[in-house]
């Protein structure tokens, strides 16, 4: 017969399960990681063997060995990751008689850095007059503007911590010196927090909502309440 405990961890189960499936930024493995450690925390039916560790036993789940574990929590390492796909292709300025850019093969390139979030805008041009003449006021704009944009607001991870407390810093640095992750060798945790419904809210980007915290050493949750620092102009701080 189910106890009290057993239907309020059904519950519980299902709510972070509804959560993860709904939160579009969730990556396939991250997503895995999360369902087996709720799983493993709150259905298992070795969930109150005190000999079977949470990460062991999630380990077993996942049928993963110690480089896929590092390569889950190393993935979800919260970290700012340029999308230097987002951008149009070839010269950026525009056309004098028709409404698009130019488009033509760059011959000058740069980044600007924004002086709120410390994100980069690639710009590239190519040799036209025209077209350098219009570049000269952004480049201009660009020219400094890494050193004073603040660090870069996080873009990518920091779900792990939304859904359980843990030592995630000391497991985030862990999983980065395993160097399964290329991208991820030199990580330092981010000046906003580790999770990811903590950072400032970047305008026209979607920010995780917070969610009860489960304790991997336990069944029963808590949320955190913390609020995240908020966005500040680099001059301003």
């Amino acid at each position: 017969m189910d106890t009290a405990d057993d239907r309020s961890a059904i519950l519980r189960y299902d709510q972070l399960t509804a959560r993860v499936y709904g939160e579009h930024r969730m990556p396939p493995g991250t997503r895995d990681l999360i369902l087996a450690l709720g799983w493993v925390t709150l259905r298992d039916p070795r969930r109150h063997d005190p000999t079977v560790t949470t990460w062991a036993r999630t380990r077993e789940v996942l049928n993963a060995d110690n480089a896929t574990m590092s390569r889950l929590i190393g993935g979800d390492a919260p970290r700012y990751e340029p999308d230097w796909n987002a951008g149009p292709h070839g010269c950026q300025a525009p056309m004098v008689r028709v409404d698009r850019l130019c488009g033509r093969s760059t011959s000058v390139s740069f980044a600007e850095f924004d002086p709120v979030t410390g994100w980069l805008t690639p710009w590239g041009f190519c040799s036209r007059p025209r077209c350098q003449e219009y570049m000269r006021p952004i480049a201009e704009r660009a020219d400094g503007s890494k050193a004073k944009a603040p660090e870069p607001i996080p873009n990518t991870g920091g779900l792990l911590p939304i859904f359980f407390a843990s030592d995630w810093e000391r497991r985030y640095f862990k999983a980065a010196e395993t160097r399964v992750l290329p991208g991820l060798i030199g990580w330092t945790p981010p000046p906003y927090g580790l999770s990811a419904d903590e950072w400032p809210e970047v305008p026209g980007e979607h920010r995780p909502a917070a969610f009860p915290k489960l304790r991997l050493i336990a069944a029963d949750g808590e949320i955190v309440l913390r609020s995240g620092p908020a966005l500040v102009p680099a001059g301003d701080a």
